[in-house]
Order: structure tokens, then sequence, then C-alpha cells
């Protein structure tokens, strides 16, 4: 797994005219398929939106969290706000990582996942485990649910977006919607004509991204079946990709990749 390709595809910009909060739970199936409209949007929108992604520090999400883990110390909610201190894009791909680990086959977190998820990352391992303990991390969480309560959430996945206008109020959409809603959002926010960014090849996204459904393919790509899964087909023969079925789906994954899925 090729770390900076990964960055390089959400690369978040220096300027930025929408802002985005989104409020998700990581167990959810809604905020599951909301992810690969957030790539997607980083990707085609680079240089015009930042997200600020944000684990719902509501009292059922912290629950589910903590029934996922064996102790605090795999304990996802903590885990996601250590890696966070590193920065924004390493805790991103870090949860990323571990859902990898225990989506496909709803596993339950362990230490190893949490610890081949950080060095995936490129996170510092012994800071990401201490930093988990610490008081900064509840503080930080703390935070997190004064402004989950301030945005008034109800329900979840949730985006909040503000544009540049400090006086304007922010546009609040609850659940998940199709792609094409959340860019016109953007679009009536910035009120330009923006070029987007292209997308990269579905190899390249694989690559990226370390574990992709067919869904998120679907979802990213907007293919039609028949010829996504020709092209799909095209890279298993090339030996560019493998292909695992599991209970929750197909996945797909680099020939000899980093995720231990299928192994």
């Amino acid at each position: 797994m090729n770390n900076s390709r990964e960055q390089s595809l959400v690369l978040e910009p220096t300027t930025h005219h929408v802002e985005i909060f989104y409020f998700f739970d990581p167990f959810s199936e809604s905020c599951r398929e909301m992810e690969p409209i957030i790539n997607k949007l980083l990707i085609e929108y680079r240089g015009h939106i930042s997200i600020t992604k944000i684990l719902a520090p509501s009292l059922s999400v912290l629950t589910k969290c903590q029934a996922q883990s064996t102790s605090d110390i795999d304990n996802i909610a903590l885990a996601y706000k250590a890696a966070e201190i590193q920065g924004r894009n390493k805790a991103r791909a870090f949860m990323r990582y571990v859902l990898n680990r225990i989506a496909p086959t709803r596993s339950i977190c362990t230490v190893e996942n949490m610890e081949s998820s950080a060095r995936l990352a490129g996170l510092d391992i012994p800071s990401f485990f201490s930093d988990a303990h610490s008081e900064a991390v509840r503080s930080m969480l703390r935070r997190d649910l004064s402004v989950y309560r301030e945005m008034d959430v109800d329900t979840l996945p949730a985006m909040v977006f503000f544009s540049g206008d400090v006086h304007a109020e922010g546009v609040k959409v609850e659940g998940l919607y199709p792609y094409h809603i959340y860019t016109y959002i953007i679009n009536e926010l910035i009120d330009a004509e923006i070029e987007k960014q292209p997308l990269p090849s579905i190899l390249d996204y694989i690559e990226s991204f370390e574990v992709v459904s067919f869904h998120e393919l679907k979802t990213v790509f907007e293919w039609r079946s028949g010829l996504l899964l020709n092209e799909l087909k095209k890279l298993r023969l090339q030996r560019l990709i493998t292909e695992v079925e599991t209970d929750e789906g197909t996945y797909y994954q680099i020939y000899g990749g980093t995720s231990s899925l299928g192994k």
C-alpha cells in the first residue's frame, strides 16, 4: 500500500471555500455507505472544500465503540481521536484501515487491528497508544460533543456545510442522499464555476483505499454494473487485484496487498 498515494488523492487544500462538518457512526451501515461519497467529494472538489470528520460522540455511538472493543486500548472512539492528534488525513486513513479489518467480516476490533492500521496510516505508534490513554483525548471527545449538540444533530450520517460568509448559517443535511445532492449544495455555496478534479483509475483507487467493495466502486465511478464487472475481471486476470466474497458482499484489493481479508 502506497500511503502517499492515498493522501495525494484526498489532500486537503490550503485555501477552502466550503467547510463541511461530517458526523458519523463507524458501525452504521448508512455511514459506511457515505464513505465513498466523502472520498469522491474530496477528490473532485480538492481545492474547494475541507471536511472535518467527527465520530459522533453520542451515548449510543460511544456505547457501540466500547462494545466492539476488548478494552480501552482498542476503543475506536478513543483511538480515532488519538490518531487525529497526528493529523486529520492520517486519522481518516487510520479509520479506513480499522474498518477494512472489521466491517467485511463483522469482526470485533483488537489491539492488533489498531496497531496494523496505525502503521499503515503512518502514525507514530508509541505516541498513538500513549495519546489513546490520555486525558487530552477525552477532552477532545467532550469538545466534539459540544459541537455535536451545537449543530443539533439528530440523525447519522450528518453533514453541515458552511460557506466563507461568516454571517450565513450552515446548511445541515441528515441521512444518506445521492452524491449530486451534496455537490449541488457545494456549488450553491461557492456560487462560482468549479472545474472538478478528475477521478483516478479504478486500479489507483483500489490501491489507495486498500479494501474496496463493489458498491463503493459503483458509487464513485458511476459505471453500469456490467461495464464495471468487466473492468474488474480484466484487472483480476492481469493479477493486479484479487476478489474476496464475504457475507457483507464482494470486496477487491490489490494483489498481494496489506489487508488480511481473504488470506
